[in-house]
């Protein structure tokens, strides 16, 4: 494994376990580089590291978030809600699956979130375009989705997910319990879109361009 990415993944679990107080040489020591400075070196320093962390584990998921909703388009479901909620979690639980043990990611991007670490909310469109499109065809769905229910919605599913990401380094936690658990999810997220929307909403609010 080269250095990057071993300080990626050193990094991801630091700031997944302890936040975003660990230092830049901790991380080092944690990827085994000799050179304290490798962070530095590397990442140019805390905030570039984090960014490199997100292209690090988007990149892969937000192409396979492109590559659902093209599906959806092409099979005349993008005003399919159940399809759209579909589109959104499958990318990041099939990670969490796929990596069980071996990844940090969700419980990285749960923390980073709390931090009010995003800048642009809820994502870039530098790292997320698959991300802001399917915020787009919710609108379309539900004129009158308000932004913080989409903020609500992502928030849920992703502090859901990073807590089954933590229930399966437990093997009595199994793949039937995971499944269970993100049935439970879609189904949940899916109630968050539909709910009635609360009297003091103010009307529709539009995230953020990114």
């Amino acid at each position: 494994m080269r250095a990057k990415e071993q300080i990626l993944r050193a990094a991801e679990r630091l700031f997944a376990e302890r936040g975003f107080t660990v230092s830049l040489r901790e991380i080092s020591v944690a990827a085994g580089q000799r050179n304290h400075s490798a962070v530095q070196y590397h990442f140019g320093g805390k905030a570039g590291l984090i960014d490199a962390l997100y292209e690090y584990r988007m990149a892969p998921l937000n192409l396979r978030r492109l590559q659902l909703i093209a599906g959806l388009r092409t099979g005349g479901l993008e005003r399919d809600l159940p399809a759209l909620v579909e589109a959104y979690v499958a990318p990041l639980a099939e990670h969490v699956l796929a990596h069980r043990g071996a990844s940090w990611y969700l419980r990285f991007a749960s923390r980073y979130v709390l931090s009010g670490g995003y800048r642009s909310w809820p994502y870039s469109s530098d790292h997320h375009p698959g991300a802001s499109e399917l915020f787009g065809l919710f609108l379309e769905c539900l004129p009158a989705l308000t932004g913080e229910r989409l903020r609500v919605l992502h928030l849920h599913i992703v502090m859901v997910l990073a807590d089954i990401e933590q229930r399966l380094t437990d093997p009595a936690f199994d793949d039937g319990l995971a499944a269970a658990a993100l049935a439970d999810l879609r189904t949940t997220a899916l109630a968050l879109l539909t709910a009635p929307p609360t009297p003091h909403a103010g009307g529709p609010e539009r995230t953020p361009a990114g």
